[in-house]
């Protein structure tokens, strides 16, 4: 223990120690400053969290958004938070709907890039089994856009659930429809009448056997018999006097050909004397076209025969009675 030069107790305090006084001064400097800092912090916390409220329930404020509006008769169980869809592609949602005398009105809310043509209509359909509507705008063909505010005229309304049901049930009929006709071909009727066709079938199948049978031993018979022929065939082919019947039928059929050229011969002259008396050439052509010289040749020869008939009387009379023509006296 290190002791003093004057006898006193050593001093153990630091150098660098602030008194309390000072202290309490310095805290009660900095206490204002902090707080001030504290709650601005707080501020700005409880801003950005009213801000992010804000910009989740009213986005359209900030984000370019723009509000339509529709009026239906019936809405098929739509939601807020239901897509709105342009082509297939989600442009915005449906804000909110109100009830009314004449139907429901629809308020829809879109995405300010997205521009709408002014004569477009909205459908509302089914969006699947659970439920839900998807409003689905079929686009126009006007060159104006419509505005914030603006009013699409409704196309058919298809409800949801209501019509998947619907068709379920149209289905369910459909379904009963078909077990009925089953249940009517599975009657006792139908499966005797099935039972009396398989019997028949069978029999007439079993008879068919038979003359599937009876048809090949036939076809054995017959192959057998052409076999049979075809070596006869044969065997005659390679005799001699088959050889000689082949040469005396080449013979005659060079006979037969002279003879036809001889006949086409003779058939040309005939055609071509034919020709001659057709176009009056020699006698025979003038004898038939010329009727006085057939004539008078016709007259000629009937001359001829009574002048050989009055000969052949006399010839006969001289024969008979030579003292009559020729009379011989010896002197």
């Amino acid at each position: 223990m290190i002791q003093r030069a004057d006898g006193g107790a050593p001093n153990t305090a630091p150098r660098n120690r602030i008194p309390s006084e000072d202290l309490a001064a310095v805290s009660v400097a900095r206490t204002p400053r902090r707080e001030v800092q504290v709650g601005l912090f707080v501020l700005a916390g409880i801003l950005s969290v009213l801000l992010a409220l804000f910009l989740l329930t009213d986005p359209g404020t900030f984000r370019g958004r723009y509000y339509v509006s529709t009026l239906v008769e019936t809405a098929g169980g739509i939601r807020k938070g239901d897509p709105v869809q342009l082509r297939g592609v989600n442009i915005g949602r449906i804000r909110s709907f109100e009830i009314q005398d004449n139907g429901v009105r629809v308020r829809m809310e879109l995405e300010g890039e997205y521009p709408v043509p002014a004569d477009s209509r909205v459908l509302l359909s089914s969006n699947g089994l659970l439920g839900g509507v998807v409003a689905t705008i079929q686009p126009g063909r006007s060159q104006a856009r419509l505005a914030d505010g603006g009013i699409l005229e409704p196309a058919t309304s298809v409800a949801g659930s209501g019509d998947i049901m619907a068709t379920a049930g149209a289905i369910g009929t459909r379904a009963d429809t078909v077990l009925g006709r089953a249940q009517a071909l599975l009657s006792q009727q139908t499966i005797g009448a099935v039972q009396t066709s398989a019997t028949e079938l069978q029999g007439l199948l079993v008879e068919l056997s038979a003359l599937a049978t009876e048809q090949r031993r036939e076809l054995q018979g017959l192959s057998g018999s052409l076999r049979r022929s075809a070596a006869g065939v044969e065997g005659a082919a390679t005799r001699p006097e088959l050889a000689r019947a082949i040469a005396r039928t080449d013979s005659i059929t060079v006979q037969l050909d002279a003879a036809t050229k001889s006949l086409n011969a003779a058939g040309q002259s005939l055609a071509s004397v034919v020709g001659r008396i057709e176009r009056g050439e020699g006698t025979l052509g003038k004898l038939s076209r010329d009727e006085s010289l057939y004539n008078n040749m016709n007259a000629a020869a009937t001359n001829l025969n009574t002048t050989v008939t009055r000969y052949g009387a006399l010839a006969e009379d001289i024969q008979a009675n030579p003292k009559k023509y020729i009379n011989l006296r010896v002197f």
